[in-house]
This record gives structure tokens, C-alpha cells and sequence, in this order.
């Protein structure tokens, strides 16, 4: 069981913004803009398709550690596939390789709830992309299609420990953003056109 949630954690601690980044346009993202390795700071100071790139690499990470599992143990991933997607996005979060630095694990959020709860994801994601359109704030965007999707699956998927790990990952989502919290509050939030 430990070997599994090693795995999961290494895996979504893949640093992919600062590897993309560092192929394109040889430099280090967390040096970069707002110095945070997620899509949105690539999609800023790199290119379009260098953030949708990174965003859909982060989304894989918690994708390819479920399934793997899935693959070699069935039932230890039926039993503990919550939290197994929650160590890949701690990883993601707190990388060993960037000294625990990572992103705010948006992107490997809605990956990982793709294999678990496809269709309310799919829902979720269509909020943020039409919140993201219309106000031109990606975290809004975010926070919002996270929080609806979060008390989705907190009435609907079995079990107290998954719960707590979902209401986990929700809190650690939004403690990662309490900047750009902030910043919404204040009207000061950065704007990005999609």
C-alpha cells in the first residue's frame, strides 16, 4: 500500500510547467510571471498552446496513477482510489524535485474526477471554461466549478473517509488560491483571454 500512494505522489509531482517551459522557450517558469508552475502562469508568459499543453499533462498525472493502480490491484484501487487520487495531487501541489513548490493542483483536480465522477466533471469544466469567458478570471473560473463540483460529491459518493479526503482536496485548492482570493475581492485579479 505505501509503494501505491509513493507512486500516485510521484507521478502528480511530474513537474510539467517547468519542463515545457524549459523545452519552448528555455526558461524556468518559476522565475517566470508569477513564478507558479500551472497552466495559467505558462498560458500567461509562455504561449496559448503551451498552457493548454501543461494543462492537459497536469490532468493526466492523477489519470495515469488511477489507472495504473487499477491495472495491477482491482481492489486496493476500489478501497482506496480516493485516496490515491489525493496523493497525486499532494504531489503536484508540494513536488519533492521544486523543493515542495508546485502548482495549486486545479488542472489534476478535474483529471483525477474525470475517472471517478465523469459527468459531473465534464459539467464542472464547461462552468469554468464559460466563467473564464465571460469574466476573463481563470482562479473565479476555477474556484467556482470546483466548489459546485466538490458539494456534488460530498452528498453523492460513498464512504466518510472519501468524503474527508474530497472536502481535503477542496480546502487545499482554495488555501493555494487565497491569494488570488484576495485579489478578487479587490477587483485586482489578473485578467486572461481564452
Amino acid at each position: 500500500m505505501i509503494i501505491i500512494l509513493i507512486t500516485a505522489y510521484l507521478i502528480g509531482s511530474i513537474p510539467f510547467g517547468k519542463i515545457v517551459t524549459k523545452i519552448l522557450i528555455n526558461k524556468d517558469i518559476t522565475k517566470t510571471g508569477s513564478g507558479n508552475i500551472g497552466a495559467t502562469n505558462v498560458y500567461r508568459s509562455v504561449s496559448k498552446k503551451a498552457g493548454i499543453l501543461v494543462l492537459l499533462l497536469d490532468a493526466i498525472k492523477p489519470i495515469i496513477a488511477l489507472l495504473i493502480i487499477q491495472y495491477f490491484d482491482s481492489v486496493l484501487f476500489e478501497k482506496f482510489k480516493y485516496l490515491i487520487f489525493f496523493l497525486s495531487i499532494i504531489g503536484h501541489v508540494f513536488p519533492v524535485w521544486l523543493n515542495f513548490k508546485g502548482g495549486k493542483g486545479v488542472a489534476c483536480y478535474f483529471g483525477g474526477s474525470l475517472i471517478l465522477a465523469p459527468v459531473p466533471t465534464i459539467f464542472a469544466m464547461f462552468i469554468w471554461v464559460l466563467t473564464v469567458k465571460i469574466s476573463k478570471l481563470s482562479s473565479l473560473g476555477a474556484l467556482l466549478s470546483i466548489f459546485l463540483l466538490t458539494i456534488y460529491e460530498l452528498v453523492f459518493i460513498y464512504g466518510n473517509l472519501n468524503k474527508g479526503i474530497v472536502f481535503a482536496i477542496f480546502l487545499l485548492i482554495f488555501l493555494k488560491h487565497s491569494s488570488n482570493i484576495r485579489r478578487l475581492i479587490n477587483g485586482q485579479e489578473n485578467k486572461i483571454n481564452l
